[in-house]
């Protein structure tokens, strides 16, 4: 016969063994805190900046400019004041607050600590200290440009963009120069399926917005066509290369294709990223009008 299990009686804990055991953990979810918010702060500041560098990096690419050349980020915020809509536009010199009309409310000059701060943090708390807002109302960052300058000249404008994906959003870099003539665009996050709707980032697709004007764009469509070989070579040859000298070396190709050759078996996000390009242009070019002599 298999003897029987004994019983062992366990004691609950007692009040003060409860009492050491959550005073335990509770310094060490603590420290764990402190542990991590440390390496937050110490860390933050310098993700923020290798951002920013990439990002300047890109934008130059972008607008071909030469390291002499000055990039200014513009950021925008609305506000609803009652019925009433305010903009404001944060660049490194001054805020700009326009109503719905874009008439000019009142101007501020940026202090050079918020000019200067890393990340948004700084910036999103100073545009709303200088709003003046009630505890109900909030100022709602919307996007930002950039504007690149080569000495005086007005080399162009970076406009950051997004659009609803095949699943989420893709956001992407739209390139324009003074004109609003696009020069190129630039995913720089998605989620799209790999070797589908993920081909967006690759020249042969992305290169087709590059070189048309503002009319161009506005009228531009999605065909389901086969890419032509010829075409394909030639806009991944713009990869890396001078777009005005392309433009040049392809225009009778560039004059043929008036439309974006849709990536196969991804029409969806072949379409979401024209739209998002259209509706980005045709609203910053609505936006620079009213702006644009005031930056």
């Amino acid at each position: 016969m298999t003897a029987p299990h004994a019983t062992v009686d366990t004691a609950p804990p007692s009040l003060r063994e409860m009492v050491r055991i959550t005073v335990g953990l509770t310094v060490v979810c603590l420290l764990a805190s402190i542990i991590l918010g440390g390496f937050f702060l110490w860390t933050e500041p310098a993700k923020a900046r290798n951002i920013a560098a990439r990002e300047e990096l890109l934008i130059r690419q972008l607008l071909g400019l030469p390291e002499s050349a000055t990039i200014r980020e513009v950021r925008r915020y609305l506000l609803w004041r009652g019925p009433e809509l305010e903009a404001f536009y944060l660049g490194d010199r001054r805020l700009l607050q326009l109503d719905a009309s874009g008439d000019l409310i009142a101007t501020a000059e940026v202090p050079a600590e918020i000019a200067d701060s890393p990340g948004d943090g700084a910036k999103d708390a100073w545009v709303r200290e200088r709003a003046a807002v009630d505890e109900d109302q909030e100022v709602r960052y919307v996007g930002r440009f950039f504007a690149g300058y080569d000495g005086e000249r007005n080399a162009g404008y970076v406009i950051e963009g997004a659009t609803i994906g095949f699943k989420t959003w893709i956001r992407f870099f739209l390139a324009v120069d003074a004109d609003y003539g696009l020069r190129g665009i630039e995913v720089t996050e998605h989620e799209e399926d790999p070797g589908l709707g993920a081909e967006i980032t690759e020249p042969y697709f992305k290169h087709q917005y590059s070189g048309r004007s503002f009319d161009d764009i506005a009228a531009i469509e999605v065909t389901k066509d086969p890419l032509p070989g010829e075409w394909r070579t030639a806009l991944e040859a713009l990869d890396g290369s001078d777009l005005d000298r392309w433009l040049q070396q392809h225009a009778d190709l560039v004059a043929a294709h008036p439309d974006i050759h849709a990536i196969t078996g991804a029409t969806i996000s072949s379409v979401a990223v024209t739209k998002g390009v259209k509706r980005a242009l045709r609203n910053f070019r609505k936006r620079m009008d009213f702006v644009e002599a005031h930056l």
